[in-house]
């Protein structure tokens, strides 16, 4: 599969060559999905799926222009071509486009396992019924809960990236998870909480069938995360130590990362502009890009343009020492690209010494955060603001369930206030973060 699209992309640059561009960029990716959602014991959805697309950016004196199709074939592509040739001379010209530097691509010489050769073996039977046993095994646990959804899903992916510099290279992924949501009624006879619903749940990822989590494990967790949202309060207005769970600890990461990014620090919309070299976080913060985990979500061989992938520090012993550039945010900067064209690959925060407990078990009184909500983040300012979950930490020990309130600080305080990190790393998504501790942040409760 890979040799022939491998061939396509090579025809199409030489095709846009041949029109006359003097940059010709393409990427092809061709994907298959299954997905089925169970809810009672019944199919509620099944998708069995097909996708592709293809885009093809041709250049000609700094004017730029590109396709996209969802038809491969050469006799579909070569119009949309050549109308693109000919809408070059009304394009503005952009001197800060181009190529990668050749130097800087190709392929990381390692073995990257992420894709299975066993995906073809599962089938839909065996998948449904992944579902279904997750669902029976969750309800099983509890006689109060009802289910929302389990559900199982799995892709195989093709990428292939070729240009006019001659590089030409692509790939397969195989991705696959199986989760549950199920629901819960509040018993409480007065107050805020009479009929009020908490729902919650658990899902698993991996590249690999094997590495899936049990079923198990996904419906003991997903259980006990609803139960314990049940007779929730609003915490008191207060400044307090925050215990940000690895899914809230990888919402903050996201977030920051964000404004690391090379579009975002040439926009001037990043916190973080004009900050290289200096102490931006707690000095115990190590914060990398790394590429070239085996069997991780986000591991590549290359970027979106082609260039190598390698790990990347962003915050060493709390100083920014990197932006993520893509070649044209580096061109902005007058930098050299790090081969983040398509964003991060596997964000990793060095974990720490400290198991989740022992996080809980340092806060005498503060919270545990177990789910944000809203839109209260701005990067270029780096204001942070949202609606929040969680349980309140007594005496080191996890009490009553809090809801209805919101957590607020700043980016820059936050970082600088990030004193504590956990050892657990949760390694369902390409951010690679443990929880960790904030010892400060505003609750805006009663």
């Amino acid at each position: 599969m890979i040799d022939q699209y491998k061939q396509l992309a090579s025809n199409i640059v030489e095709y846009g060559k041949k029109l006359g561009a003097d940059q010709v960029s393409t990427s092809l990716v061709n994907a298959v999905s299954f997905q089925v959602e169970v809810r009672d014991g019944k199919i509620e959805s099944l998708k069995e799926s097909g996708s592709a697309g293809m885009y093809v950016t041709l250049c000609r004196d700094q004017q730029r222009s590109t396709i996209s199709s969802n038809d491969l074939r050469l006799e579909t592509l070569r119009p949309l071509m050549r109308s693109a040739m000919q809408s070059l001379p009304f394009m503005g010209k952009d001197p800060y486009y181009s190529l990668p530097d050749p130097q800087l691509q190709g392929r990381a010489d390692v073995t990257l396992e992420f894709s299975d050769p066993d995906f073809p073996i599962h089938q839909s039977e065996q998948k449904v019924a992944m579902a279904i046993e997750l669902e029976e095994k969750t309800l099983a646990l509890e006689s109060s809960l009802r289910s929302e959804q389990a559900y199982y899903s799995d892709l195989v992916s093709h990428t292939v990236h070729a240009d006019s510099n001659g590089f030409l290279d692509g790939y397969s992924k195989t991705l696959y998870s199986v989760g549950i949501s199920v629901v819960t009624e509040d018993k409480a006879t007065s107050g805020l909480n009479i009929g009020r619903k908490q729902t919650d749940g658990w899902f698993s990822s991996a590249r690999f069938w094997e590495k899936l989590e049990a079923l198990e494990s996904i419906a003991d967790k997903a259980c006990q995360r609803t139960l314990r949202k049940l007779g929730a309060i609003k915490p008191p207005t207060c400044e307090v130590p925050v215990v940000f769970s690895a899914e809230m600890a990888r919402s903050f990461l996201a977030s920051c990362s964000s404004a690391m990014m090379g579009d975002h620090v040439f926009r001037k919309q990043s916190f973080l502009m004009d900050k290289l070299g200096e102490l931006v976080a707690n000095p115990q913060i190590q914060l990398s890009d790394q590429p070239l985990l085996s069997g991780m979500l986000g591991s590549r061989y290359f970027d979106s343009e082609g260039v190598i992938a390698k790990p990347l520090t962003l915050i060493e012993d709390g100083k920014l020492v990197n932006y993520m550039l893509s070649t044209y945010a580096g061109n902005k900067l007058k930098m050299e690209s790090t081969g983040h064209a398509g964003g991060i690959s596997n964000l990793v925060l060095e974990p720490g010494k400290y198991t989740e407990e022992e996080l809980i078990s340092s806060v005498d009184n503060g919270l545990y955060l177990t789910s944000m909500s809203g839109q209260g983040v701005n990067v270029t300012t780096g204001d942070y603001s949202r609606g929040a979950q969680g349980l309140w930490i007594r005496d080191g020990k996890l009490a009553e369930p809090v809801s209805e309130f919101t957590i607020a600080s700043t980016f820059q305080q936050m970082l600088h206030n990030l004193d504590l990190i956990g050892c657990e790393v949760d390694t369902r998504n390409p951010i690679l973060t443990p929880p960790f501790r904030i010892n400060k942040m505003s609750i805006s409760g009663t």
